[in-house]
C-alpha cells in the first residue's frame, strides 16, 4: 500500500477527539481541496507491504501500550480499500482490543471496509473546499447502506462561515444519520482562524443540535 507517515498522537477532530492513537496516513488523493493542511500526502507515499505496515503498527501499540485505537488517514484511505480491508482484518486478528477508525471524503463506495471497521468518518466536501461539484459529490452507496452499516457512519464537516449550512443539511438528509452523529469544526490554519470560526460553528450547533469538534491539531500545533 501506499503510505504517507505511521505516527503516534491524539485524534485532534471528530467523534474521537483527545484520544490517543496510532496513526496511518495513506498517501494519494482524488481530489484536491484548497484548506486541505495535509497536501503532502497527495503525492509523498512509499510503497510498503501490508505486511510490514502492520508489524509498524504494532510497534507502536507495544511502545504506547495504553493506545487502544488506530486511525487510516490520507489522503484518501479509500483509493486504496482492498489493502485498508486486509490491514484492519489483521491488525485485529493480532490484537482483539483495538479500535479502528477510517476517514474518508465520501465519493468512494465504502462498504467492503465498513463490514469491518468500527467507525467511518466521513468528511464530505462542500463548495468552501473549492472542488467542483461533480467531483466531491458523494457516494449514492451510503445512501443505501443498511442501519448496521449507517450506525458505524460519523459525519464530519469543514466550516467557513454560517452559509454552508445548506449544504450541511441536504448532504445529512442524504445520509440519514442523527444530528448526534454529525460534527461541525472549523476551517483553521491558525489558532487566530480557529478561534474566530470556532464562534461560527458553536452558533450553528446552537441551532441544528449538531456537534461541534475542536481541531487539537492545529490549536496545539502537533500532528
Amino acid at each position: 500500500m501506499r503510505v504517507s507517515e505511521i505516527f503516534a498522537s491524539v485524534q485532534g477532530e471528530g467523534p474521537s477527539l483527545g484520544v490517543p492513537a496510532v496513526f496511518l496516513r495513506l498517501a494519494q488523493c482524488n481530489l484536491s481541496c484548497l484548506w486541505c493542511d495535509t497536501k503532502y500526502a497527495w503525492s509523498v507515499g512509499e510503497d510498503v507491504p501490508v505486511d510490514r505496515v502492520v508489524e509498524e503498527i504494532l510497534t507502536l501499540l507495544r511502545t504506547y501500550s495504553k493506545i487502544k485505537l488506530v486511525v487510516i488517514t490520507g489522503g484518501e484511505p479509500l483509493l486504496q480499500r482492498d489493502d485498508v480491508r486486509e490491514l484492519i482484518v489483521r491488525l485485529k486478528e493480532k490484537i482483539e482490543y483495538v479500535e479502528v477508525e477510517v476517514e474518508t471524503n465520501c465519493t468512494i463506495d465504502p462498504s467492503s471496509v465498513l463490514e469491518v471497521v468500527d467507525r467511518l468518518i466521513v468528511s464530505p466536501k462542500l463548495a468552501n473546499s473549492g472542488m467542483p461539484e461533480d467531483l466531491r459529490k458523494c457516494s449514492t452507496r451510503f445512501k443505501d447502506l443498511p442501519d448496521s452499516m449507517k450506525s458505524k457512519v460519523y459525519l464530519k464537516f469543514v466550516i467557513e462561515d454560517a452559509r454552508d449550512l445548506s449544504e450541511v443539511e441536504e448532504i445529512v438528509r442524504f445520509f440519514g444519520v442523527s444530528s448526534s452523529s454529525v460534527f461541525l469544526m472549523p476551517q483553521a490554519s491558525s489558532i487566530e482562524e480557529l478561534t474566530e470560526r470556532l464562534k461560527v460553528v458553536v452558533d450553528l450547533a446552537m441551532k441544528t443540535g449538531f456537534r461541534v469538534s475542536d481541531r487539537l491539531q492545529v490549536a496545539g500545533g502537533f500532528r
